[in-house]
C-alpha cells in the first residue's frame, strides 16, 4: 500500500459542535475561505501500512481514551495557513502525550492544542487583532471534547480542504 497522511481529530461535544461550526461557517463566507470542521488535532502522521490497520489502531486509542476538556486560553495566529487564526487550548497535557504513543509514527501539532476559526487560504489582509476583539466575547471558557475521527486528503495534499475524507469517527472511552 502507497503510504499516506492522515490526522486524528478530537471533535467537541453536538452542542458545542454546532456552535463553532456555525462561527466557523460565519468566518469562511465573510472571508471567502475554506469552511471545516470544528476540531483539535490530536494526533497526525504517515501511516505506510493497509488503511483498515490504521483504522484498529484508531479504534483501540478511542477505547484507550477518556472525554476530555480543554480550558480556551484565547485567540492566537501564526504566519501558516493552518494556524493562520486559532483558540489557544490548555489541559489534557496527560492525554496528548498519550496519543502519539498508540498510532505508529504519530506526532503532536507543532503548537500544542488548538482549534482553527479560520485557515489562511485566501485570507490575506484581514486584521487578526481586531477580529480577536470582536471574537473575544463569544468564546466558551473550556471546550468539552468526547469523540475521535480519523481523516486524511484524497489528494495527499491537507491545502486542499475540500479533499478531505473522514475515514471513521468513534466515541472517547468506547
Amino acid at each position: 500500500m502507497k503510504p499516506f497522511a492522515y490526522s486524528i481529530w478530537l471533535m467537541p461535544c453536538a452542542e458545542q459542535r454546532a456552535e463553532l461550526a456555525a462561527l466557523i461557517q460565519a468566518l469562511s463566507n465573510r472571508y471567502a475561505t475554506p469552511a471545516f470542521a470544528p476540531h483539535t488535532t490530536f494526533c497526525s502522521g504517515t501511516w505506510n501500512l493497509d488503511e483498515q490497520d490504521l483504522r484498529d489502531a484508531f479504534g483501540r486509542l478511542a477505547v484507550q481514551t477518556a472525554p476530555v476538556e480543554l480550558t480556551v486560553r484565547g485567540i492566537d495566529w501564526a504566519d501558516h495557513w493552518a494556524f493562520f487564526f486559532f483558540l489557544r487550548l490548555a489541559g489534557g497535557e496527560a492525554v496528548f502525550k498519550r496519543a502519539p504513543s498508540r498510532i505508529e509514527g504519530a506526532h503532536l501539532s507543532s503548537i500544542g492544542p488548538h482549534l482553527s476559526l479560520l485557515y489562511g487560504l485566501g485570507a490575506a489582509g484581514i486584521d487578526r487583532d481586531a477580529l480577536r476583539q470582536e471574537l473575544a466575547v463569544r468564546l466558551p471558557p473550556r471546550i468539552r471534547f468526547n469523540s475521535l475521527t480519523l481523516v486524511r486528503p484524497s489528494t495527499g495534499r491537507w491545502e486542499d480542504v475540500g479533499s478531505w475524507e473522514n475515514l471513521c469517527s468513534a466515541r472517547l472511552g468506547g
